[in-house]
């Protein structure tokens, strides 16, 4: 489901083994639809179209010889298909975790409540329903804080993505910071959660990627540490590297079996130093962008899926290799051309943490298509238009004086990837 990143690379891993595919996509001309791993079909979309994409489904379903594996590659995929599951199931194998497990993994509070009762370190939360629970919680946090959308996707729908200002998280370091962030973005949603900040840099971010089998037993499973982000902080993975951390496995098997989760998962960890601890940061119950990496390092999670779904022996993995990087390349690309405008001195930086063994979330050697549809249609359309943007900004500060603009508010500039909205 969706042929960006994440459905690129589910495309990749079965279809390198001669598993036949189906790319099933709402958006024609995506770099992924033209993978040479995937029949790409053009179908309605999971967020905008639920009852439409239902209804293909159950059609395309009829026409299939088997039943097939069906893989979601965003939350409102998941939605989708807790929402069918029952009018899916005949023609599907649904790889997703059953519906109480699923909500918990959706739904951060109660994420936070279930690693409360497994034991399972994760930083303070605080809940907000309504615009009435903003004043106590403002009084009730520590700062800074962060605020996040109770459930990521609710963010995304209609016009909420461009009213909370294309960001994942917001950052808040005073009661009267939080109390207006959360005023700007309560006109999308009013349920939000508060966390604790734990200290610390990007590379402080730590991820234990596994695969839970029917019985919510740990199948296979690799560590990521996440180098490069993209906002800085709250953003997607630039640059994630493989690291061997075992004992991050224990504390995510644990909570996952105490939900009776079953499926892929991305466990996200944060290192606080300040008591030495691993806290849990959230639960992402899907196939996420640099699942790739998997396969570079000798874990690949995807097949280990397709082969419990589709009644095939489990796959053996031997202990994944470090030091294996994912990164996504257009990102990289327009990361480093901001930092090289700007004469920022980090840009040397940057690309000493790509460097090693490394895969790329677009190009592949072997699938060169898609890369070559994403520079042609995406990048240099994009960058063409920026740096018109650009021109046409600095012409209008020499007529016209610069106007002081209204600190906080909600456009950032870091917002690269909002073509994606795909998390």
């Amino acid at each position: 489901m969706n042929m960006f990143y994440t459905g690129l690379g589910v495309a990749r891993s079965l279809g390198e083994r001669g598993v036949p595919v189906l790319g099933l996509s709402s958006r024609r001309g995506i770099f992924g639809n033209f993978t040479r791993y995937a029949r790409t079909i053009v179908c309605p979309d999971s967020r905008e179209e639920p009852e439409a994409l239902l209804a293909f489904l159950l059609e395309l379903g009829r026409k299939l010889e088997k039943r097939a594996v069906i893989f979601p590659t965003r939350d409102d995929d998941l939605v989708f298909l807790d929402r069918f599951r029952t009018e899916l199931q005949p023609y599907f194998s649904l790889a997703a975790a059953d519906s109480v497990p699923l909500r918990a993994c959706l739904d951060k509070w109660e994420t936070a409540s279930w690693a409360r009762r497994a034991g399972v370190p994760a930083p303070q939360c605080w809940l907000l329903k309504q615009r009435q629970d903003i004043e106590r919680v403002a009084q009730e946090a520590s700062y800074p804080c962060v605020l996040k959308p109770l459930s990521a996707h609710h963010w995304r729908r209609g016009e909420n993505w461009r009213l909370v200002g294309a960001r994942k998280a917001i950052a808040a370091g005073s009661e009267k910071e939080l109390r207006e962030q959360y005023n700007a973005i309560a006109r999308a949603d009013e349920r939000a959660l508060v966390q604790e900040m734990i200290p610390g840099g990007d590379e402080n971010l730590l991820i234990a990627a596994c695969y839970l089998d029917r019985q919510s037993r740990l199948v296979a499973g690799f560590n990521v540490r996440k180098l490069v982000q993209v906002p800085e902080g709250f953003g997607t993975g630039c640059i994630v590297e493989s690291v061997n951390l075992p004992e991050l496995f224990e504390p995510a098997e644990r909570l996952l079996r105490a939900m009776s989760f079953t499926g892929v998962a991305e466990v996200e960890f944060k290192w606080d130093a300040r008591d030495n601890r691993y806290k849990l940061i959230e639960v992402n119950p899907r196939p996420w962008d640099q699942h790739r990496l998997g396969k570079v390092c000798g874990v690949d999670l995807i097949y280990a899926a397709y082969c419990d779904h589709a009644g095939l022996p489990a796959p053996h993995f031997g202990q994944a290799a470090p030091a294996c990087k994912w990164i996504a390349e257009d990102t990289f690309v327009t990361t480093a051309l901001r930092m090289l405008w700007r004469r920022d001195r980090r840009l040397s930086s940057l690309f000493r943490q790509a460097r090693g063994k490394r895969t790329y979330a677009i190009w592949d050697w072997r699938d060169p298509l898609p890369l070559m549809a994403h520079v042609a249609g995406e990048l240099i359309p994009g960058l063409l238009g920026a740096g018109i943007r650009r021109l046409g900004a600095a012409c209008w500060r020499a007529v016209w004086p610069p106007v002081r603009q209204k600190e906080g508010g909600l456009a950032y500039e870091g917002n690269i990837q909002n073509r994606k909205n795909i998390n």
